[in-house]
C-alpha cells in the first residue's frame, strides 16, 4: 500500500478472511462462478463448514491442512474443474475429484445438518457434476470454434437466463 500497488486491504487476496466491515467470513472463490447453482452450493458449504469447524477452533484443534498443499489443491481445482484428479488438501493425495467432492460433503455434512442445507446441498453437488461445472462449459464452448467470444457469449447467455 505504501508503493501505491494496493489502494486498501481489501486488494490483498486471500481464499477466506474475515471481514474488516461485518462480521462474515468472505470467500472469493465464490464470486467468480457464472452458474447460481454452483454459487448456492459454495455458500451452502462454507457455512457447513464454518459450522463443522467452530468447535474444533475453539477447542483449539484446527484442521491439519498446510497452505502450500492448499494452493497445489486449488491449482489443480482450477486447472481440471470436475474432471479428472485433485488434491485433497487434508490427506495431501491425489484422488478423483469426485471422491475429494465427496468428502467435502462429509465434512460439511454436520454443518450442513445443522443448518438444514444437507438436502439442498446434496441435491446441487448432483445438479453441478451432471454437466462437469462450469470450466467443462466454458471449454465445450471454446472447442466448437476455437474462439473465446464463444466463451463470453454463452457466460452472457446464461447469466441474462438467470435474470429471468
Amino acid at each position: 500500500m505504501r508503493t501505491g500497488t494496493l489502494l486498501d486491504r481489501r486488494m490483498i487476496y486471500w481464499y477466506a478472511r474475515p471481514s474488516e466491515h461485518v462480521p462474515t467470513l468472505e470467500v472469493r472463490i465464490c464470486d467468480v462462478n457464472a452458474e447460481l447453482d454452483t454459487v448456492v452450493l459454495l455458500a451452502a458449504l462454507v457455512r457447513g463448514l464454518a459450522t463443522a469447524l467452530l468447535p474444533e477452533i475453539a477447542d483449539s484443534r484446527p484442521a491439519p491442512c498446510p497452505a502450500p498443499r492448499l494452493r497445489a489443491a486449488h491449482r489443480l481445482a482450477a486447472r481440471h474443474g470436475l474432471e479428472g484428479e485433485g488434491l485433497d488438501p487434508l490427506s495431501g493425495e491425489c484422488v478423483p475429484v469426485t471422491t475429494a467432492v465427496e468428502r467435502l460433503l462429509a465434512r460439511a455434512g454436520p454443518g450442513l445438518a445443522a443448518v438444514g442445507d444437507l438436502e439442498i446441498a446434496e441435491t446441487l453437488v448432483d445438479r453441478v457434476r451432471r454437466p462437469g461445472g462450469g470450466a467443462a462449459l466454458q471449454r465445450a464452448s471454446y472447442q466448437r470454434r476455437g474462439r473465446l467470444s464463444d466463451v463470453v457469449s454463452d457466460l452472457a447467455r446464461a447469466t441474462l437466463a438467470a435474470r429471468e
